[in-house]
């Protein structure tokens, strides 16, 4: 397992016991900043730090919550992620989001809105407080930094609110009142209006990069990533193209050889990741950071609790080219590096498919997110995982940016970056060439390279409501009979934010 031995990292940890929230998430009044004097807490720099890094402590989700909170609600909703046994047994307010019968008193719903609400709050505290400390408080280069990373962490939490609803309260300031919490849902052209300046100024703001010291923080190029990101989701397609080739004209980024290791806990904060969030099992302030990721993921035959499974509708795009590799004989490679499947290439920690799953079996299992040497049946580490979460890769940029120019009419220019993630893949050029082929190719490699990493719902609702429902509908899961497009594609607005907000209906 990685060792870390990075000061910003173990500020952020060491910060925790300062800023932990032990409160109900819907309720903003009980962020402990507003609980400490000003004149006593924004003092110094240290102090400051320390609010900055609650905010982005709050990316963690926390133990339980990461994987049965954020992974339900960004991947159970898709055509390639589907709830396990255990789930469906014992938990129905997750499996709801595998069937679609999410309502608007669903628990994992609301702590989730909650969660990016108090995270929202934590950044305006630093956006609102920072640039009245003095020189001699903080330098002022400081407080530039501090304002733009809390600028891209309120950007990027809004966003992954919008993504999620059709309508959000946005919070572009510090509320200071009871009355100033009661705000109603803005539009969405407003909401993202609010994101792309907060990214827009958040990447003026924040360097290239960052010494081994403070990898992780937020830089340029994740700013300007999900700025892409966020003009891509609204078919802006010329902005899109243009911010997503400054992250390329950078030349900060490059694809990793090994896809396999982007999810496994042996390649961490790497050259391809822009921006990741970053676990470990070994105490740094003494605490540790981790998430219940091994128990979530492994298939009970592997011995996990089998909270979530890949669909056969993923295993049949990952094979759709056939055994066409560069490797000879074998699959795509994302395929291997995804999912355990009966196939005499997959090594399931020195054993065949049918040693751990029995002969004849079909069912299929995620290798995402599981550690490289160390078995799930491994007691020893068996229930906490200390695997980064990579949230945006430059896998990603390529692929937006061939979908934008390609939607922009400029899909010549979109080949080579396909051709590019193929080859890491160890797949050959693609054959397309038309407009609708590079569309159909860019799609592929979207499903395929990002299995498990949660985007895949939000792609099909991007590429239009017949693209998500004939997805859905042609899943096979249980439950596709409940989807509806119109009522589907965006959450409710939880029941307790309704009650306690009059300004909501």
């Amino acid at each position: 397992m990685k060792l870390y031995n990075k000061n910003w990292y173990g500020l952020l940890l060491a910060s925790l016991a300062f800023l932990a929230f032990g409160c109900d998430e819907s309720d903003l009044e009980k962020v402990p900043l507003d609980q400490t004097s000003s004149e006593t807490f924004w003092e110094n720099e240290t102090n400051a730090n320390d609010a900055l890094t609650a905010a982005y402590r709050q990316l963690n989700a926390g133990y339980w919550s990461h994987t049965e909170v954020v992974y339900v609600i960004d991947n159970f909703r898709s055509d390639f992620c589907q709830a396990g046994a255990d789930v469906v047994a014992n938990y129905p307010d997750q499996e709801a989001f595998s069937s679609y019968r999410v309502t608007d008193d669903n628990g994992r719903m609301s702590t989730y809105w909650g969660q990016q609400y108090i995270a929202i709050s934590t950044a305006n505290q630093v956006i609102h407080n920072v640039p009245l400390m003095t020189d001699d408080q903080v330098p002022a280069a400081r407080r530039a930094e501090l304002l733009a990373e809390a600028k891209f962490l309120r950007g990027l939490f809004h966003m992954r609110l919008l993504m999620n609803w059709e309508e959000i309260v946005v919070f572009d300031f510090l509320a200071q009142s009871g009355e100033e919490l009661f705000k109603g849902l803005s539009s969405r052209e407003e909401a993202w209006a609010v994101i792309e300046t907060d990214l827009r100024e958040a990447a003026a703001g924040l360097p290239e990069s960052y010494d081994d010291n403070n990898k992780g923080r937020a830089t340029q190029g994740a700013a300007l990533g999900f700025l892409g990101k966020a003009q891509l989701e609204q078919h802006k397609y010329d902005e899109a193209a243009a911010t997503l080739k400054q992250v390329m004209d950078l030349n900060v980024y490059n694809l990793e050889a090994d896809y396999a290791s982007l999810f496994d806990g042996s390649n961490e904060l790497n050259n391809e990741t822009l921006f990741e969030l970053a676990f470990t099992s070994n105490e740094v302030g003494g605490t540790s950071v981790e998430y219940a990721g091994i128990y979530n993921v492994a298939a009970a035959e592997m011995g996990g609790w089998e909270a979530m499974l890949p669909t056969q509708a993923l295993l049949d795009e990952m094979q759709a080219e056939g055994r066409t590799s560069t490797d000879a004989g074998k699959y795509d490679a994302r395929l291997y590096g995804s999912i355990f499947f009966d196939d005499p290439d997959v090594d399931i920690y020195g054993y065949t498919y049918a040693e751990v799953f029995g002969a004849g079996a079909t069912k299929l299992g995620w290798k995402k997110f599981l550690f490289r040497d160390v078995a799930p049946w491994d007691a020893t580490r068996f229930e906490a995982s200390d695997i980064n979460t990579p949230l945006l890769r430059y896998a990603d940029v390529l692929l937006m940016r061939a979908e934008a120019l390609n939607e922009s009419g400029s899909t010549s220019a979109a080949i080579p970056l396909i051709n590019q993630v193929r080859a890491r893949a160890l797949m050959p050029n693609t054959g397309a060439s038309s407009q609708t082929e590079v569309r159909d190719a860019i799609r592929h490699e979207r499903a395929v390279e990002f299995a498990l990493e949660g985007s895949r719902f939000y792609d099909l609702r991007r590429w239009g409501n017949d693209v998500l429902e004939d997805a859905i509908t042609n899943s096979g899961k249980d439950g596709v009979g409940n989807f509806n497009v119109e009522s589907d594609s965006y959450l409710p607005v939880p029941a307790g934010e309704k009650l306690s907000n009059p300004l909501i209906d």
